[in-house]
């Protein structure tokens, strides 16, 4: 058996124009999902870019809801369309978080239009909370870009058989310009990108796989007192690794202002999987994290979480005013430089 039938499980497994999409015609369906939860902190001082989860119980801080059309116009021609009401979009401005079309030829696919910034792991899957077992990605690694997820471009991949048990797959893309935006509290921070490019690869098997990305960025921060062009390089590395009912994950980033790691271990039993999750920050945060969690698979296309995290500071980063995890430094306003965090999230796919 060719290893092309199975290759990159999970992205399968959650792949709704296969398996949970409402088939409109032969050539035409359309998916959904969606992520809720009740989150809440003991620490005043808000936590992670675009959820802001704080000391008082938030109902919307993680709400995600998205919709996805696909469209086989042959077969080697596909159009593709997500629309992503993410944690930090209002119900009434979702964000279209991919828009392209896609044509295979032999080995080769080429893409173009808005499409998923290929960095990590789950980078494909990143709003789906139902593909993988945390709660949320680990915000260590997945909080580094700011919550940037898209870029507007052209992608050309290249899949091969290595052998009957490994395939590999390598892409390089290429992103014109395009203004970023983010909220942090009360301030709103424009990165304006002149130009993104990268390559990512993938090692796949029967139970494992191995990631690389690495993307070229150019961008001017604003508001500045002197706007000037900055050049970003970053480095990823992933890995997955299953065997019988456990799953381990890791997966480390660094650029020249930070380096961030988590690694991640979880057991299924039946409809149960409790994990295990720890993280650090370097450099811009100062900070490490363990997490708790028991997710509960309801159905297929509904599952829950329940999740404690600690975060943690050290006292001389506290006293540099580091952010660490949080949107602010908690020492501005005299907090603790420590938090514990509750969710209890509800996932699922249509």
């Amino acid at each position: 058996m060719k290893i092309s039938a199975f290759i990159f499980l999970p992205v399968i497994s959650i792949s709704f124009s296969l398996n949970a999409a409402i088939k409109v015609s032969d050539n035409f369906s359309i998916s959904g999902f969606g992520s809720t939860s009740i989150a809440k902190s003991d620490n005043s001082t808000p936590l992670f870019v675009h959820r802001e989860i704080n000391d008082s119980t938030c109902y919307d801080c993680d709400t995600i809801v998205g919709l996805q059309a696909d469209l086989n116009i042959t077969d080697e021609l596909k159009a593709s369309l997500q629309v992503v009401k993410r944690p930090q979009d209002e119900w009434s401005d979702p964000e279209i978080e991919w828009a392209y079309l896609a044509y295979q030829y032999d080995d080769f696919s080429f893409k173009g239009g808005r499409l998923r910034i290929p960095l990590f792991l789950v980078s494909e899957y990143y709003y789906v909370g139902q593909a993988y077992t945390w709660a949320r990605p680990p915000q260590e690694v997945y909080d580094s870009l700011m919550g940037f997820t898209f870029y507007d471009g052209l992608s050309v991949a290249w899949q091969k058989d290595i052998s009957d048990e490994a395939a590999m797959t390598a892409s390089l893309y290429y992103a014109f310009d395009h203004e970023y935006k983010t909220e942090l509290g009360k301030d709103e921070l424009t990165f304006d990108t002149d130009r993104i490019a990268g390559i990512s690869a993938d090692l796949s098997g029967f139970n494992y796989r191995v990631h690389l990305g690495y993307a070229h960025v150019k961008f001017t921060q604003l508001p500045a007192a002197t706007p000037a062009a900055e050049i970003l390089n970053v480095y990823t590395l992933g890995g997955e690794y299953s065997f019988d009912k456990w799953q381990f994950m890791a997966e480390i980033q660094t650029d020249k202002i930070q380096s961030n790691w988590y690694v991640s271990g979880a057991y299924n039993y039946e409809m149960f999987t409790p994990y295990l999750v720890y993280g650090e920050s370097h450099h811009r945060r100062q900070t490490n994290s363990l997490t708790a969690g028991l997710r509960y698979d309801i159905t297929y296309s509904i599952s829950l979480n329940a999740e404690w995290q600690g975060i943690y500071m050290d006292s001389s980063s506290y006293d540099k005013f580091s952010t660490g995890a949080f949107i602010t430094p908690p020492k501005l306003t005299g907090e603790d430089k420590d938090a514990q965090l509750y969710t209890l999230m509800l996932n699922f796919v249509f």
